[in-house]
């Protein structure tokens, strides 16, 4: 293994393991995020406990440096590496241990967020087109049902399907798509490419629902039966019914 990649793949957990939601917590209201609402160290949960002020700086934080960084980096420093093209398994890991990280930090006894921006910049750099069909499946549920824990699954799980759409068009990555726009007839996909973004699509996805069943804490509400909460979790990324009973917990008073 080439020493840019294992640099490449510490840098990538490391970037993804820092808890940026739950330091801003502690800096600036003194409390252990994991503690107050959802439990969730991510940007809704910050927003509920510190105002939604915050909401737009972290998300880009964790879009750029978390999702897009990785990728960014591998392109840079490893295009001198034979056989480490975008697709590449090696190559693809490097993003996929970013979102690792956020979910199981290391400096968090291995809680963490749910990643979904981690993923927003993942996608967007990796294949572009591929990203927004699944954003517009988000936003559409989202604006109909007012569930934004249910779409971002259902968004999620669309994606390796997506992947395949005729011709796989919607996995084109930026150094394909951005001479097809001002030329059509270079508009190809390479061969076999349509087929690795559907099966890393799917290893995603299987992140995220190992994430949500897992949660940071395999604690069960004393009155919710298992069955009810697992459930909760998967679709609706909670183990309450109720979600205003839910975002709006705070710890018991010594």
């Amino acid at each position: 293994m080439p020493w840019e990649l294992a640099a490449l793949y510490i840098y990538s957990y490391l970037i993804g393991a820092l808890p940026t939601p739950y330091l801003v917590a502690r800096l600036v209201k003194g409390i252990d995020l994991r503690e107050y609402g959802s439990g969730n160290v991510g940007g809704s949960n910050l927003a509920r406990q510190l105002g939604k002020k915050w909401v737009l700086p972290l998300s880009l934080f964790e879009f750029l440096f978390k999702g897009v960084s990785p990728i960014v980096a591998g392109l840079v420093f490893l295009a001198h590496v034979p056989g480490m093209e975008r697709t590449s398994p090696l190559f693809l890991a490097a993003p996929l241990l970013a979102l690792i990280g956020n979910n199981w930090s290391v400096f968090l006894r291995f809680q963490g967020g749910r990643g979904i921006m981690v993923i927003c910049g993942m996608l967007a750099a990796l294949a572009p087109l591929l990203f927004l069909a699944g954003l517009l499946i988000y936003l559409v549920g989202w604006r109909i049902t007012r569930s934004s824990g249910v779409w971002a699954l259902v968004a999620v799980a669309a994606l390796p399907l997506l992947a395949w759409a005729p011709g796989g068009w919607l996995t084109l990555g930026w150094p394909s798509l951005l001479p097809a726009l001002t030329d059509p007839d270079t508009w190809t996909i390479p061969a076999g490419e349509a087929f690795v973004i559907s099966w890393y699509c799917a290893v995603i996805l299987a992140l995220v629902v190992l994430k949500r069943l897992l949660s940071n804490s395999m604690t069960f509400p004393e009155d919710v039966s298992r069955k009810k909460v697992l459930f909760n979790r998967l679709f609706r990324d909670r183990d309450l019914d109720s979600r205003t009973e839910w975002v709006g917990r705070i710890p018991d008073e010594p």
